[in-house]
């Protein structure tokens, strides 16, 4: 059935597309993917206070593995959101593959090590991940991290609204509300996110999905750019009916 309403929207012969204006309530700053690195962060966070001083800042998600510093980039950003007035920091399919680990690590390190826990692992201060059973990396990452970082990074919530805008990690359903506890697809992405519009006015603000440049399209705004692979970590400043765009 997906396949074949995906059909019908190529076609032009499903549902409408999408025409809300860009609506916040007010001016934000949605930044993509990290992947761990802890330097880009830095750079477009010292952009960030002149390009769009003061505005509350969104990230996407997606803090740790891949690359070097995930340990670096989890502190900076439980550090910032401590003092921040607005904005929130989002839970992405990476953090929440950790989190399993760190529950049930024998079912879920073998997944976790093959989309970079090894490198998020190292940048604990673990060396040689490989050489380890699975439950004795948890307790060693429990004890190199600390209680007050796990807790925080499992309070992560999925979404953050302004006005007609919603921020997550993957954009969900399109074909459903969005709703926090439909948490699959907006970690993980939907099937039909880049070919069905939605039908509630919601402009997607969303990282996940790696783009050649940021998008502003029919109801998304697409944000991760592959800064561990390209060095181009993204932010997306989302004013009512204006996006601009920058980048390290």
């Amino acid at each position: 059935m997906t396949g074949f309403r995906s059909l019908l929207h190529r076609l032009g012969l499903g549902r409408p597309g999408f025409d809300a204006a860009l609506a916040p309530d007010s001016a934000f700053v949605v930044v993509g993917d990290i992947h761990g690195m802890r330097d880009l962060l830095d750079t477009l966070l010292e952009k960030l206070t002149t390009e769009a001083p003061g505005l509350p800042l969104v990230f996407v998600g997606d803090y740790v593995d891949r690359g070097p510093d995930s340990a670096g980039v989890l502190r900076r950003l439980m550090d910032l959101d401590s003092h921040a007035t607005g904005g929130a920091c989002l839970q992405g399919n990476h953090e929440a593959m950790m989190l399993e680990f760190l529950e049930t690590p024998d079912s879920a390190g073998r997944l976790w090590m093959a989309n970079g826990g090894a490198e998020t692992l190292r940048s604990f201060g673990i060396a040689s991940p490989e050489e380890h059973p699975f439950e004795a990396l948890r307790d060693m990452l429990r004890d190199a991290a600390g209680d007050a970082l796990l807790e925080w990074l499992s309070d992560r919530p999925l979404i953050w609204q302004s006005g007609n805008v919603v921020v997550s990690h993957a954009g969900g359903d399109p074909n459903l509300p969005i709703q926090p506890g439909r948490g699959h697809g907006l970690l993980w992405g939907h099937p039909d996110f880049f070919d069905t519009p939605r039908q509630d006015g919601l402009w997607m603000a969303h990282g996940h999905f790696i783009l050649d440049a940021p998008v502003m399209k029919a109801g998304r705004i697409g944000v991760d750019t592959g800064a561990f692979q390209t060095g181009r970590l993204t932010a997306a400043i989302i004013e009512p009916g204006y996006v601009r765009f920058i980048h390290t």
